[in-house]
């Protein structure tokens, strides 16, 4: 099980990324500790949002899942400097616009740092489940 892997920048590969943080969950033994459909989620958004909105020209967009200071940590890599901009959409009708709005909602935090490469990472940390 790889916690990095490289994805061509296309929405049809949104499945991959889900699947890539289900396995990393189960691998590492955290499935039962981490909400797997949120990190699913979460990092689906991601993905998608460096999809549509990053100058990435074709480029891979990477996907990294890690377990770190009772976190779990999931970034999705571009090659574009410029952060994620949240938007508000009023619109109830509207099928896009709330993807970093549920972001924030699912996780501890989240943000964006650059990378060596002149690109950016997109993080988030999802806390453990409450012990019941």
């Amino acid at each position: 099980m790889q916690p990095t892997v490289a994805y061509p920048p296309r929405e049809d590969v949104a499945g991959l990324v889900r699947q890539h943080v289900a396995f990393f969950l189960m691998w590492r033994g955290l499935h039962r500790r981490f909400p797997t459909q949120d990190a699913q989620l979460v990092a689906t958004e991601l993905f998608t949002n460096a999809v549509r909105h990053a100058r990435h020209h074709g480029r891979p967009i990477t996907v990294a899942v890690e377990h770190r200071e009772g976190v779990l940590r999931v970034e999705v890599h571009d090659p574009d400097p410029a952060p994620p901009v949240p938007r508000l959409t009023l619109d109830p009708e509207a099928t896009s616009g709330r993807g970093l709005l549920l972001v924030a909602s699912l996780t501890r935090r989240w943000g964006t740092t650059p990378t060596p490469d002149g690109g950016k990472a997109v993080f988030t940390e999802i806390p453990p489940r409450p012990n019941p």
